[in-house]
């Protein structure tokens, strides 16, 4: 059988290339990519018949993406190919899978006259890195003796053959191959011999084996003016300690020594020696060289040499430009984060509730019900599918349950419209629980997108400009809810009521943000905006969300908004506008067309009516880039800088508020405190984001920058110029495969030890700067996520948290304590055992408020919320005083269970408790973290969070069974410990600093050292 592979690049066919056979798959190697989107079919070659490459999934490309082979469904394109990666593409047949995955291959040549051949009809190669399965794939005949070998292999180290005619070369000997910087390159470490590893075995290599570069954020790091980040990377097991001697002042020459800490990179074969150090007082310039120590020998190392007599010190000014300086606010370190997705939380004002949803007024026929003058009468039942009238869901339904419009539109379709919904939560709902949110702990707060688009998550804009009017409100008031805006703010100078004048009241807010497609006014909006900022006005639904943020910052909350800037909705007014002018659109280059051949131009000539009908027309008419193949999603061409200036205008509206400024006093700033950015490795230009980074810098000094990249980002971390750090889904996954996973067998389910725990978090932690580390969101779970409470019992499918349907392709989505193993995602009968899952989510959420990173919880995991992924983890919030209907088990596999659904106030009680634990003792969030002892038969850990003189231990039992005299040492002698867990229980070290205590099965302990003074602050 064979296959080819036909690629097209945005929109238009790019090229067609045989797919190789590799085993039972077919694979091809593109080497050099060019950026753009991108969509793939496979082409049977015996019968010629062609499939398209989908998914059902919106996972951004990071590394690797997983798609499916459908011959009835047309292929749907991709995004996330930035200029010159290279792509393993692999297709199985028998599966019907397709993926995609980034990695650099690795180029060599071959000579075969070095093994005294001058021909050859047949060369493959073997190695560790193919099975030792002889291949020809990757082996090309360039010219005469001379032939290409492209390997997609990862990083490691290999050993590989030839197989020239039948015959393997070298005869008697493997060779060996190094893919990457890894410790093969050099020799073997040998502690104890006195010897010090440093050059390669190659003696044509650059490559050194030791390394400190002060000009890299992951050797050198400024973490303050007193405190730094020293780190020197070793052979493996090659050196017994390290040291760093540091002089402050040339003058006196006074030195200081501090050892420092090891840890193993094992994946690279590297020792890490690091330590953060605290001078005490400002150091403006550092004098430093590093001293290693083996079997008594003594090596020196400056960053340039390695000599046995003390060097001349590398000199580095820490005020210059010399160093890279990577400023992350303390407050994004000392962060609760807490997740709100508007349309779920609460509905404070029915009267901004949705009249319609992403599928626009044309899809339904007018709602008698609701106030009709919000939208113009003509835009209703345009399309050829009306669906009913439309209704947002009730808030306490079931989640099966379905309005009219969802039954109707479903009839002919085979994926569910829930995705569609709307609920009708919004701004003053927030604002009414504040207070909630304040005795929870909360003190951050992300909000998934709050600007004007028709769709229920927001993540396609109509209008950065502004906030969406179902969240604030369709009818404007004439009110300015206390907010005063400064007549000389550059981003926006007056209000609604400054130009509609006598109009401010009645006026309807969805109609004033359309934009004219013709007429004097054309390309304008009802207030007179373009992209110039001259011309922006403050709504009265963004003078709704000042007030909102007032009021978050008022009560020590602060706020960052969700910046989706890779595309927009095909809604939004620039899109709007080159459908309606075509080529000739001033805004046709902010996006990615390829075709206007079916284009019909909006003239003067034609009725409001006409223009509306030819606009929608037009959708279908034009080809163009979209996100992850939705229509609906338009992507941006982020290298035009009329775009660029546009978003970065709209970065400093939201930041600086309508003062203009920035206040002294955050509490009382109007602006909002940073961003959470949506899928930004799948802009082409990845340079947007350094430009973008010091306009949110230039802005706020204390702004912050969280990314959604969901692997290790270390290349967009680490160059300190583009995100401050990242949601870290990473350390999820981490979670889950110690305390979820249940499987002694390798992969997604593996049930990790107590030692594998402890070693993978400390891989993950060598990815970034230490700040980075500290703001990381970790995080229970998002909108893009199935809820953990719900994961704990789906523990078959592992670390995998790849979104997709999962309750359609059999997930557990029952409320996870009637769980039982009838179901195949689950192997433990949670309903008749003593430990309930509840008991599994208490003990991640005391690993969560003690680890380094900020916590932080998507709306309703302290109530116990449960689901699936999108659309089941975006149910509506549980309230108290609202009462619910009862759910039927939504599983396919099910024995017909109807329960509650209602608040778990027991576990809103121990999440405030825990949040109050870290609120109160900075040691968490400052402390550095070390590992005393990690039980893998008893899956105990036990580690410390200390500081100076302050000290918490956190023990940790994740087995099922009690233990009795369990014993660890400390560096403290006799010293009494308080668990902050039960408010009362003391322990106290013996003489030589050990602690023995009895623990229950899923218990977990917080022991901070008793001091007389206070926690560290």
């Amino acid at each position: 059988m064979q296959y080819k592979i036909i690629i097209y690049k945005d929109n238009k066919f790019y090229k067609e290339e045989d797919l190789k056979q590799k085993g039972e798959n077919y694979i091809y190697k593109w080497g050099s990519v060019e950026s753009g989107s991108y969509f793939f079919e496979i082409k049977n070659e015996e019968n010629n018949a062609i499939s398209g490459v989908t998914y059902s999934h919106t996972a951004p490309f990071a590394k690797r993406f997983e798609a499916v082979v459908d011959e009835k469904l047309p292929p749907k394109s991709i995004t996330g190919f930035q200029k010159g990666i290279d792509i393993f593409v692999e297709y199985s047949p028998a599966k019907k899978t397709f993926s995609l995955t980034k990695m650099k291959f690795y180029r060599m040549s071959l000579d075969i006259s070095d093994f005294g051949q001058t021909e050859a009809t047949d060369v493959k190669i073997a190695g560790s890195f193919n099975g030792w399965k002889p291949d020809p794939e990757p082996v090309r005949h360039f010219e005469g003796t001379n032939y290409e070998v492209v390997l997609a292999a990862p990083e490691g180290v290999y050993e590989y053959k030839y197989l020239i005619d039948g015959k393997w070369h070298p005869e008697n000997e493997n060779k060996k191959l190094v893919i990457g910087e890894n410790g093969a390159l050099f020799a073997q470490g040998d502690l104890g011999t006195g010897k010090f590893v440093y050059e390669a075995i190659d003696k044509n290599s650059h490559l050194k084996a030791i390394v400190h570069d002060y000009e890299s954020l992951q050797y050198f790091n400024k973490l303050s003016d007193s405190e730094y980040e020293f780190k020197i990377r070793t052979q493996m097991n090659d050196v017994e300690r390290a040291y760093v001697s540091v002089v402050l002042h040339e003058e006196d020459n006074y030195e200081m020594i501090y050892e420092l800490e090891r840890y193993q990179d094992k994946t690279n074969g590297f020792d890490y020696f690091e330590r953060i150090i605290n001078f005490g007082k400002e150091a403006k310039k550092l004098l430093y060289y590093f001293i290693l120590e083996d079997n008594g020998s003594r090596a020196y190392f400056n960053g340039k040499t390695l000599s046995y007599s003390k060097p001349k010190r590398l000199i580095v000014n820490t005020t210059s430009k010399d160093i890279q300086l990577f400023n992350v606010p303390n407050w994004a370190k000392e962060a609760i984060w807490y997740n709100i997705f508007p349309d779920r939380f609460y509905n404070g004002n029915h009267y901004n509730d949705p009249i319609f949803n992403e599928f626009g007024p044309e899809a339904f026929r007018v709602n008698r019900l609701h106030e009709q003058n919000f939208i113009e009468d003509y835009k209703w039942e345009k399309s050829n599918n009306v669906i009913s009238h439309f209704d947002r869901n009730r808030w306490t339904a079931d989640f099966r349950e379905q309005v009219i419009w969802e039954k109707l539109g479903e009839r002919e379709i085979d994926y569910s419209l829930k995705y569609a919904r709307m609920y009708g939560g919004d701004l003053q709902g927030i604002k009414e629980k504040i207070p909630y949110m304040k005795e929870l702990g909360i003190n951050a707060v992300w909000l998934n997108p709050v600007f004007f688009s028709h769709q229920n998550h927001k993540y396609g804009a109509n209008d950065f400009r502004h906030i969406s009017p179902d969240f604030g409100t369709i009818k404007t008031s004439g009110k300015t809810h206390g907010v005063e805006i400064n007549k000389n703010n550059k981003y926006g100078n007056k209000s609604y009521v400054d130009v509609l004048g006598n109009k401010a009241s009645a006026s309807s807010e969805l109609k004033l943000l359309e934009v004219n497609l013709k007429g004097e006014n054309r390309g304008k909006n009802g207030y007179g905006e373009t992209e110039d900022p001259s011309t922006w006005v403050w709504t009265e639904s963004d003078l709704i969300m000042v007030d909102l943020i007032k009021e978050f910052h008022k009560n020590g909350i602060r706020v960052i908004f969700d910046g989706v800037f890779n595309h927009s909705s095909s809604d939004h007014w620039t899109f709007n506008m080159v459908l309606a002018d075509g080529e000739s659109s001033k805004y046709k280059d902010w996006y990615k067309f390829t075709d206007f051949g079916q284009h019909v131009p909006i003239t003067d000539e034609m009725s409001d009516e006409q223009a509306f009908e030819t606009l929608i027309a037009n959708r279908k008419r034009t080809i163009y880039n979209a996100w992850g193949g939705f229509d609906s999603l338009p992507e941006f061409n982020t290298f035009n800088q009329e775009y660029k200036e546009y978003i970065f205008n709209i970065t400093r509206k939201w930041m600086y508020g309508p003062d203009g400024k920035e206040s002294e006093n955050w509490m009382e700033d109007d602006g909002i405190d940073g961003w959470r950015l949506d899928v930004p490795n799948c802009l082409e230009n990845q340079n947007f984001w350094n430009e973008w980074r010091e306009v949110v810098k230039g802005s706020k000094t204390d702004s912050y920058i969280t990314a959604e990249l969901w692997g290790n980002a270390s290349g967009d971390i680490n160059g300190g110029n583009k995100f401050d750090t990242v949601m870290n889904y990473e350390w999820l996954k981490t979670v889950i495969g110690f305390f979820i996973n249940q499987s002694r067998e390798g992969g997604v389910r593996y049930k990790l030890k107590a030692q594998d725990f402890f070693n993978e978090l400390r891989e993950k932690r060598t990815w970034y700067p230490y700040q980075a580390l500290q703001a990381s969101q970790n995080l229970n779970g998002s909108h893009d996520t199935d809820r953990l409470y719900s994961r704990i019992v789906n523990d078959v499918v592992g670390r995998n948290l790849e979104e997709g349907k999962q309750l359609e392709k059999g997930y557990n989505g029952i409320r996870p304590d009637l769980a039982s193993n009838y179901h195949p995602n689950t192997t433990i009968d949670w309903r008749n055992s003593p430990i309930k899952p509840k008991d599994i989510l208490k003990l991640i959420s005391i690993f969560q408020m003690t680890y380094i990173g900020a916590p932080m919880l998507f709306y309703g995991d302290e109530v116990g919320m449960w689901g699936a992924t999108d659309p089941y983890c975006r149910k509506p919030m549980l309230w108290k005083e609202f009462a619910y209907d009862n759910e039927k088990n939504p599983s396919h596999i099910n024995q017909n269970e109807s329960y509650e659904q209602k608040v778990d106030s027991d576990l809103f009680e121990w999440y405030k408790k825990l949040i109050r634990i870290r609120l109160q003792n900075k040691t968490l969030v400052y402390g550095k973290f070390r590992e005393i002892m990690a039980d893998n038969e008893k899956d105990i850990i036990v580690y410390e969070r200390v500081i100076e003189d302050y000290s918490i231990i956190v023990i940790i039992n994740n087995s099922f069974n009690d233990w009795q005299n369990v014993e660890f040492e400390t560096h403290y002698q006799d010293e009494r410990f308080i668990d902050l867990v039960t408010e009362g229980r003391t322990f106290r070290t013996s003489s030589n600093g050990k602690i023995k205590l009895n623990i229950k099965a899923k218990e977990g302990m917080i022991l901070r050292k008793v001091r007389m003074d206070k926690d560290y602050e």
